[in-house]
């Protein structure tokens, strides 16, 4: 009888753990413009990549319909005659015509995806949005999200959806408990490990989407500064001229370093393919500490973009003095 257990705990061990393992899939991610957070949207797709889908996300500067189908056909997710491996899904950005996109799939995703148009209904709805928003990878991420939704409670025809749930999990967790008490601490630290590692996947998301977005701001700032020095020696004294230049040299020192610590923890992190949750811990401090040193930078830039209107103020009010004294 108790090798009978042994035997039954182990087949169930066996199953919880190698089940996840064998199904995988993969990500292709076509993006020469860097427009992609591709960490962030790698680890979007790791659900349909569970499910066995080949996800490919293509990125370009111009093209449509016709470039989708050829760079499918070109990366072995489809055929010249048209047909598509039947586990891919692919999603395609252009930027010309303006914000033009596409989702297409496998026959293995139809009933999640071809019923009541509903990819239609996710492009629309959920990746066109953040591409009118130029926040390419929060559409993209966005889109994949939706679609492994769509998997899990595919749509009714007219309207609904169906909710699927797996019994496998449960019936072997049963079962484990049945023959050993001990196997529902085995899946209740499983469950309570899942929540973890989620809970440390979104700390990064966040922190990395908040220091993109405040170094994408300061971006734009610096380069309106840049602009605007290459009027300074026409527009202010010598002096004035070589404070002002002092003080956006600190800037842009300050706003370089922030860069790169940036892509130095986006890189550190890159190096592990699975990294634990400490390693995405390490990472999230990292961009914490991106935007503690972005607002360091961005007291520094105002400090030039307010001399500057100090400057203009007194020159203006000298011009209108001078007025005066001629009409006088």
């Amino acid at each position: 009888m108790r090798q009978l257990i042994r035997i039954a705990l182990a087949i169930a061990l066996l199953v919880l753990v190698a089940t996840p393992a064998l199904a995988q899939g993969s990500v292709l991610i076509k993006d020469s413009g860097k427009r992609l957070d591709a960490t962030a949207v790698r680890q979007a797709a790791s659900a349909l990549v569970g499910r066995k889908a080949a996800v490919a996300i293509y990125v370009v500067d111009s093209g449509g319909q016709d470039d989708f189908a050829k760079r499918l056909i070109a990366d072995g997710f489809a055929r010249s005659d048209g047909t598509r491996r039947s586990d891919v899904i692919a999603i395609y950005i252009a930027l010309a015509p303006k914000n033009y996109s596409s989702i297409l799939f496998g026959d293995q995703w139809s009933d999640a995806l071809a019923v009541n148009d509903n990819y239609e209904v996710i492009r629309n709805g959920d990746l066109n949005p953040g591409l009118s928003d130029k926040n390419f990878t929060l559409a993209v991420v966005t889109a994949l999200g939706a679609i492994d939704k769509a998997i899990a409670n595919p749509p009714v025809p007219g309207g609904g959806t169906v909710n699927n749930f797996d019994f496998i999990p449960l019936i072997i967790g049963v079962g484990v408990l049945v023959v050993l008490g001990a196997g529902g601490m085995f899946f209740i630290n499983s469950r309570r490990s899942a929540k973890t590692r989620a809970d440390a996947q979104q700390r990064l998301k966040d922190a990395r989407e908040g220091a993109g977005s405040l170094i994408a701001e300061m971006g734009r700032r610096f380069t309106d500064a840049a602009e605007k020095a290459k009027y300074d020696k026409l527009s202010y004294t010598a002096a004035d001229g070589t404070r002002i230049q002092n003080l956006q040299r600190d800037a842009v020192e300050r706003f370089t370093t922030l860069q790169g610590l940036f892509d130095d923890t986006a890189e550190t992190l890159e190096r592990y393919p699975q990294p634990t949750n400490e390693q995405l811990d390490q990472a999230t401090a990292g961009y914490e500490q991106v935007k503690v040193q972005a607002q360091q930078a961005s007291a520094a830039l105002k400090e030039v973009e307010d001399l500057r209107v100090q400057l203009d103020e007194q020159a203006r009010q000298a011009r209108e003095g001078l007025d005066r004294a001629k009409k006088a």
